[in-house]
């Protein structure tokens, strides 16, 4: 195993607990015990950049936000990588998703806004910038993703069908709170860290990750140390390295770091 040069996790399910918060004064003090020893720390999300921005103000030391599963990094509001799906994709991709699958909710996350037609079932929380329209297909803007809210539980299914049959166009994976993201066909957390890596001038053998969905998996497997959620699906434990002691709840993240570095 490798020297850990930076440090990954997802929120939700992860660093959150179930209520949607985290010790800050505990994170905040590792953070400053993580760069006297010249490690990093970066959160990798499904959110857009400016939903982690709210949620991490009281965290100023956080080093790097991953955003829209690694279609978009900054460090210290300096964008070090962006990739978007192009308007054309978008427009022929929304049409099949509506006919083909049983949806509760549809949105559109772009770099002005988030976009849907409807506030209903939409996770509020998550989208802080929601913009209504009349229609999706005719938005102006430049979009990192898709999100899908079904019907029914079977998340993965649905995501399976969308990369089995489109997968050289998008990419599809679940995320928190009974969602799909629907990315371009390349783009997942791990492509993020390694856009990232190479700005730093490390390997991703330096990496420690932490995640508990599928959108982690990728980021998991790829790493030099992937940890895998108590509380996560079993496919992400099955790739990880490592499996916390505790769950998100019980701040299995941060003990997890606090035995790593022994704080």
């Amino acid at each position: 195993m490798t020297e850990i040069k930076l440090i990954a996790t997802d929120i939700d399910g992860t660093l959150f607990d179930s209520n949607n918060n985290y010790d800050i004064d505990r994170l905040n003090s590792y953070l400053k015990q993580l760069h006297e020893q010249n490690v990093e720390f970066a959160v990798a999300s499904g959110n857009n950049l400016d939903h982690l921005q709210k949620i991490f103000q009281a965290s100023p030391d956080i080093d790097i936000l991953i955003a829209e599963n690694g279609s978009q990094v900054v460090s210290h509001k300096e964008t070090l990588f962006e990739k978007t799906i192009s308007n054309e994709l978008i427009q022929k991709i929304i049409p099949v998703l509506t006919s083909q699958l049983d949806l509760k909710a549809i949105s559109l996350s772009g770099k002005k806004a988030s976009y849907s037609e409807s506030s209903t079932n939409q996770p509020l929380y998550h989208i802080g910038n929601l913009i209504i329209v009349d229609d999706l297909t005719t938005v102006d803007d430049e979009f990192f993703k898709l999100n899908i809210q079904l019907e029914h539980d079977d998340l993965d299914d649905a995501a399976n069908l969308i990369n089995q049959n489109y997968g050289n166009f998008v990419h599809a994976a679940t995320s928190g709170f009974g969602s799909i993201d629907i990315m371009n066909a390349d783009i997942n957390k791990s492509l993020g860290l390694q856009q990232l890596c190479q700005k730093l001038n490390i390997g991703l053998d330096n990496v420690m990750a932490f995640g508990d969905n599928t959108n982690d998996l990728e980021m998991i497997q790829e790493v030099g140390l992937g940890v895998s959620m108590l509380n996560a699906k079993q496919s992400i434990k099955d790739a990880a390295d490592q499996i916390t002691i505790d769950d998100n709840n019980h701040d299995g993240v941060l003990n997890t770091i606090k035995d790593a570095f022994n704080f």
